[in-house]
């Protein structure tokens, strides 16, 4: 059981909690918090705070991650499309993230008096969107052995 001797977790360990409640008094909560030092003299002699992993994904050492420790900012894969710059079929044709769209209430007319349109970009149209880039999830809270 968490929190005794016998759990065979060492001081440090970082534990992903799916409770509300928290777990017993031998762990503290990675919220960045200051560590005990006469409560918690393990944990205290390798660091004075816990780390703070609230909103954090936490993502193994290797491949693409950042060095041990350190934050890496946030990415998206590159979204791509493309325009014609000439098309001389007469219906622009647009791939990827890019759609055409007819304008008829404004717009330069052509020789033919055709009014023109507007390309937009969308990336809706080719991946999922948010207010923030995150992979798949479920929150859990993140507590760390003190004792």
């Amino acid at each position: 059981s968490l929190g005794n001797n016998t759990d065979g977790l060492e001081i440090g360990m970082v534990v992903a909690w799916t409770l509300s409640v928290n777990p017993s008094d031998s762990y503290l909560e990675c919220n960045g918090q200051a560590v005990d030092s006469t409560k918690y003299p393990k944990l205290y002699a390798l660091m004075h705070n816990t780390p703070d992993y609230r909103g954090m994904f936490l993502r193994g050492l290797g491949g693409n991650s950042a060095s041990l420790g350190v934050t890496q900012g946030d990415a998206i894969r590159n979204i791509v499309g493309s325009l014609p710059v000439n098309d001389n079929v007469g219906f622009p044709t647009s791939t990827g993230a890019f759609y055409y769209g007819y304008s008829f209430s404004y717009g330069p007319k052509d020789e033919n008096g055709t009014v023109g349109g507007i390309y937009y970009f969308d990336a809706s149209r080719v991946v999922p969107v948010a207010n923030e880039n995150r992979p798949i999830n479920k929150a859990v809270r993140y507590f760390i052995k003190a004792k």
